[in-house]
């Protein structure tokens, strides 16, 4: 074989080369994105029908973007221990990122940034606070516990003796709306009480029903869906049929609390956009997992009452399965 043809062949044969290692590189990336993503998410408690409407939102992401979702509950609300160990647990088994809904700033910040040394973490519907390149998903806590305040005050008729139940309030969204609130009920002189709830949601119940019981109070209003519930659910047992002695607020949704507050036993809730939560959740998951930066989302919230949670805007928020 003459040198010309060796030299022919040899070209050949490096481009062919060159061509297969082109080919195993790019089916390795094209293996991390067209399969589908391992993304974890982590609640800050039980599962409940109060988380329902977060998942939905993760689980239309999950099916739009090809991602597999893995979602973990704790054995008991706001249990950080268990919290912790999950997220160290996702990370050591491979989740391409994690969603989580912290249970407190403190405790969670050293083991969120350590995650964060592996895999992309995204905080929904509460946060750390300190950790700027932690991406947020959630409304603005604080206007929202000023605009129940603000609707607490206005819904006068029955005195100003308001009962705020603490519960959650180790949550930084739970904390947030509790001092909006607190700076609102406070600057119009309504007479505060304070009553503290467990996060169990049975005890909560009984809780709430022997303080409603000593009838000293003209409204109640709990900051997160578990307590609203259980809240609306003993004025509910306490009262005559068709009326209440307490008017209760609240954050939160759940079917049966549209339920009370359909039938006026609950006066007004605080609601946010939790589909949105959830699906935005992913999508910046997904967004944190191919390297593009990822902000903070600011979600929607509204003031809902019997009178206006027919309109179309209330209506995607408070029956957001009908779509």
């Amino acid at each position: 074989m003459s040198k010309k043809k060796i030299l022919v062949v040899a070209v050949v044969f490096i481009l062919l080369g060159v061509s297969l290692i082109g080919l195993s590189g790019d089916s390795g990336w094209n293996k991390r994105y067209e399969e589908p993503i391992q993304i974890s998410f982590i609640a800050r408690g039980i599962k409940t029908e109060s988380w329902s409407t977060i998942e939905q939102g993760i689980e239309q992401a999950a099916n739009d973007l090809n991602v597999e979702i893995t979602s973990i509950y704790l054995s008991s609300e706001n249990n950080v221990e268990e919290q912790v160990a999950l997220l160290k647990r996702e990370v050591q088994n491979g989740a391409d990122a994690v969603m989580i809904a912290p249970v407190n700033s403190q405790d969670l910040r050293a083991p969120i940034e350590e995650a964060q040394k592996f895999v992309p973490v995204v905080a929904i519907e509460s946060t750390v606070e300190g950790l700027e390149n932690l991406p947020y998903i959630g409304c603005d806590n604080f206007a929202l516990g000023r605009a129940l305040g603000e609707e607490i005050f206005k819904q006068g008729a029955k005195g100003n003796k308001v009962a705020i139940l603490q519960s959650s309030l180790s949550c930084s969204s739970v904390y947030e709306r509790y001092q909006g609130m607190l700076e609102v009920l406070q600057q119009n002189g309504m007479e505060l009480s304070f009553w503290e709830i467990p996060d169990d949601p049975t005890q909560a119940y009984e809780t709430a029903k022997k303080l409603l019981q000593k009838r000293d109070v003209n409204k109640a209003v709990a900051l997160d869906g578990a307590t609203l519930e259980a809240v609306a659910r003993a004025e509910k047992e306490l009262s005559p049929p068709g009326v209440t002695t307490v008017d209760i607020f609240g954050v939160g949704r759940t079917n049966q609390v549209v339920s009370y507050l359909e039938e006026k036993v609950i006066t007004s809730i605080g609601v946010q956009n939790e589909f949105n939560i959830g699906y935005l959740g992913v999508t910046t998951a997904v967004s944190q997992i191919k390297g593009d930066w990822s902000e903070n989302a600011t979600i929607n919230f509204a003031i809902v009452n019997y009178a206006d949670m027919y309109t179309p805007e209330n209506q995607r928020l408070l029956f957001p399965f009908v779509r």
